[in-house]
């Protein structure tokens, strides 16, 4: 595994995700990607994220650098780290490998901002989930 971090994605290139060229689409990338993000900040939030929610996540930035071929059938691995935190943001590092064969197939970097839902701006994180998200910095 490329990086160090906690597991959020397991997955399968099917070939429908594939293009013309029989690689993944970049569509299917930025989907395990953003499945990942969720998955890592409803552990630093400590909830599922539901519709009505006072308080939620926006993305605000995402760079994706492709280092190999996801070819169809490709057993998929993200694991994820929390790189930085900021007054409302947290920046998380996504290193996605092939489950098998342990070869870095990409890796992508997310700014998430904490969001108030009602005033739809940023918010600032709350110290329990600071706390949680440096408790993942350190692993």
């Amino acid at each position: 595994m490329s990086g160090k971090g906690m597991q959020t994605f397991l997955g399968v290139a099917h070939p429908w995700m594939c293009d013309v060229m029989g690689h993944m689409s970049a569509r299917h990338y930025m989907a395990m990607f953003d499945d990942a993000s969720f998955y890592l900040l409803g552990i630093i939030a400590n909830l599922e994220i539901r519709p009505g929610a006072p308080t939620g996540w926006a993305d605000v930035r995402y760079e994706i650098d492709y280092r190999a071929e996801v070819q169809p059938g490709t057993l998929i691995a993200i694991t994820s780290r929390i790189e930085r935190i900021g007054r409302s943001s947290v920046t998380i590092v996504h290193n996605m490998d092939g489950a098998l064969d342990r070869l870095p197939r990409a890796q992508a970097m997310a700014v998430t901002v904490h969001f108030d839902m009602t005033k739809r701006e940023a918010a600032p994180l709350p110290p329990d989930i600071r706390q949680r998200a440096e408790a993942l910095m350190q692993r």
